[in-house]
């Protein structure tokens, strides 16, 4: 299987695509092209600290939630009775 990234690496050697880090597979044959185009590194900034803001948002929602029990299969159950299938 073939697989195809676009992205860039960073100075310590992390290869970003799509801002997420990819990790390449241990142990197989890769094909790198470097062009000559350069990466704004302002807007790999603002897309990481966008990134951080996210994951911090989702953290704190986290927090809000762990009060709660959530239980599962009772919101399946209710779900599929709402839509008659049960």
């Amino acid at each position: 299987m073939i697989q195809a990234y676009q992205g860039h690496f960073k100075e310590d050697g992390r290869f970003i695509a799509d801002n997420k880090i990819v990790k390449l597979p241990a142990n197989k044959r890769v094909i790198i092209n470097v062009l000559d185009e350069i990466i704004d590194t302002e807007i790999i900034q603002s897309d990481e600290e966008e990134i951080a803001k996210r994951r911090e948002m989702v953290r704190s929602l986290k927090g809000c939630l762990a009060q709660f029990e959530v239980d599962l299969a009772q919101i399946r159950e209710e779900r599929i009775t709402k839509r008659g299938l049960l």
